[in-house]
């Protein structure tokens, strides 16, 4: 009897250890289940892995969606203690699948990574002052050297201009203010690195001067050889008449009203008044220089005829050889 008792005692026993023993591996499984993946971008690029235990030895993998697409980021990272990896920076803005792996799962977010801000801007730019057309092309704010193409944006306007022009090392060229009376509107392309460049300027004519011609001397000479370079109907060479025609027009000549004024000089014969008569009067020596009026001399009662004060002309009476 006792026997049976610890007969039934042992097989309990062993029954209750055969049920515990799965209850016990169970509890040794990780679960991975919330397992996840994030990314912000900042002043640098986090990745953030988050899961239920230590992360530790959790990894973060980086591709490129697009296959033609580069990022120096693109690697496999080992998450730190902190659950965080940071990447690069892009040059360009670039998207990328970002894959953290935990054991046996993983969690995967897709995200876009911007490249920095430019410091500055990249365009043209077109100012008018008077007859001379600036044009200038940045690229992040510092000029660039590049081709400028130039054109009407009216296919029946006319601008002298027209045409592909290069910038200097500072990135601006010249141009001049249009022709005739009326503005014209122009657009200006350039391409620099990858990017197409394009505005439009409405450009004003030079200012003119009241005979209609253009102020700026330069502008003038510009025309002048625009209007008779292919004249043909002339005689004389057109380097002659270039000459003269800058002789003419230059700015140094002096103007119609120069020369002293009017009330300088003697007066003219048609002033037509008697301030002209007294003045005419004054002309030459004073009435009393010379020898003295024969009249005087005959009035003078103080002095007998033939006597000689010394002041009558001639030689005095002892001058000459002796008798």
């Amino acid at each position: 009897m006792n026997g049976y008792r610890l007969l039934a005692a042992a097989l309990a026993a062993v029954m209750v250890c055969t049920a515990l023993a799965p209850m016990g591996a169970a509890a040794a499984t990780t679960d991975h289940d919330d397992l996840s993946v994030s990314v912000s971008q900042a002043d640098d690029v986090i990745v953030t892995v988050d899961a239920n235990e230590s992360t530790a030895n959790a990894t973060v993998d980086i591709a490129t969606v697009d296959e033609n697409a580069s990022y120096v980021g693109a690697d496999e990272y080992d998450v730190a203690d902190d659950g965080t990896v940071v990447l690069p920076t892009p040059e360009e803005n670039v998207t990328v699948t970002v894959t953290a792996t935990l054991g046996n799962e993983t969690a995967e977010t897709t995200a876009t990574l911007q490249a920095p801000e430019e410091s500055g801007s990249t365009g043209i730019e077109v100012a008018q002052d008077g007859a001379d057309v600036s044009v200038t092309v940045t690229e992040n704010g510092e000029g660039v050297a590049t081709d400028v193409a130039v054109s009407t944006v009216d296919e029946n306007a006319s601008y002298a201009d027209s045409g592909t022009h290069a910038t200097d090392e500072n990135g601006t060229l010249t141009l001049s203010a249009p022709d005739g009376n009326e503005s014209v509107e122009v657009a200006f392309s350039a391409t620099v690195g990858n990017e197409s460049l394009e505005t439009t300027a409405t450009l004003s004519p030079a200012e003119e001067t009241n005979d209609g011609l253009p102020g700026n001397f330069g502008a003038l000479v510009g025309q002048f050889m625009e209007e008779n370079a292919s004249d043909n109907e002339s005689d004389e060479p057109f380097g002659v008449r270039l000459a003269g025609f800058v002789v003419e027009h230059n700015p140094g000549n002096a103007p119609d009203h120069a020369g002293p004024p009017d009330h300088a000089g003697p007066p003219s014969d048609d002033d037509g008044n008697d301030v002209a008569d007294d003045d005419e009067k004054r002309q030459g020596p004073p009435e009393h220089a010379g020898s003295p009026d024969k009249d005087d001399e005959d009035d003078d009662g103080d002095k007998d005829d033939g006597e000689d004060d010394g002041n009558g002309g001639g030689p005095p009476e002892y001058a000459g050889p002796d008798n």
